[in-house]
């Protein structure tokens, strides 16, 4: 694993504790099993402590902040806790990348 990798994987961490801290998994889950919209995750570019949920279309700009969906196949088309959570934590680490190609 490369240094970059690695300091990815870390803050990636770091930002799911502070998610996990505010919100628990079932309540995101059932956010995403409420709401026919999409669920995200709004992440402050600068401040990492910062979290909250926006619910609707990504077709916006979000400016500030990095749009991070919640994944909706483990939530409602094949409900399972632990793969919620780790489709969750790889859809923050391809978001602090750079990167948009989400599981969804």
């Amino acid at each position: 694993m490369s240094t970059l990798e690695s300091e990815v994987s870390q803050e990636a961490d770091d930002v799911c504790s502070c998610i996990f801290e505010k919100f628990s998994v079932d309540s995101l889950m059932n956010l995403v099993r409420e709401n026919k919209d999409d669920v995200y995750i709004l992440l402050h570019k600068e401040d990492r402590d910062f979290v909250d949920i926006y619910i609707g279309k990504n077709n916006r700009d979000f400016g500030e902040f990095i749009a991070i969906p919640l994944p909706k196949r483990f939530a409602v088309l094949e409900p399972d806790k632990n793969y919620f959570e780790l489709t969750l934590r790889a859809n923050i680490a391809i978001a602090l990348k750079g990167e948009k190609d989400f599981h969804l």
